[in-house]
């Protein structure tokens, strides 16, 4: 069970990655200027707002606060928000309104990830909660303030 743990929370990220990049490769008719706004801009301001996150709230690590070691190495630093489950949320937040199919993929492994991360003992729910929160949070107003400016446009 451990070996199951140590792989999703160390490398099952590269999944939901791989299949938003060959899926926005793929798609032609998504590899246009608004397409490539969205993505850029959610990816940068959901990261900008966890470093922000990260400043406000101080969460020591489980195995820190538990004095234990982790399944995986890990830096004794803040856990919140998970930097992992905060780019895999993100990008399943993205991908979502293009492919609800592959958005509920990669969505279930954003969760799967998160979780065997907890069950590592490298981060506590919050932190998980956390950056699915401020993922889909930041990307839901990208879009909406893109939506709202692309309909501006059009008028």
């Amino acid at each position: 069970m451990n070996t199951l743990i140590i792989i999703a929370a160390k490398y099952l990220f590269v999944v939901p990655i791989l299949i938003a990049g060959i899926y926005f490769l793929k798609e032609k008719s998504y590899r246009n200027k608004k397409t490539i706004m969205f993505v850029a801009i959610s990816l940068v301001a959901t990261f900008a707002v966890g470093i922000l996150a990260n400043h406000l709230f101080d969460n020591p690590r489980p195995f820190v606060v538990g004095n234990f070691t982790p399944l995986i190495p890990h830096a004794a630093d803040n856990g919140f928000p998970s930097d992992h489950t905060l780019l895999l949320a993100a990008i399943s937040s993205i991908l979502y309104p293009f492919s609800r199919k592959l958005g509920f993929i990669s969505w279930a492994l954003t969760l799967i990830v998160g979780f065997a991360r907890i069950a590592a003992g490298v981060h506590h729910g919050v932190d998980i909660a956390g950056s699915i929160i401020i993922a889909i949070a930041v990307t839901a107003i990208v879009y909406m303030v893109l939506r709202r400016k692309a309909s501006g446009e059009e008028a």
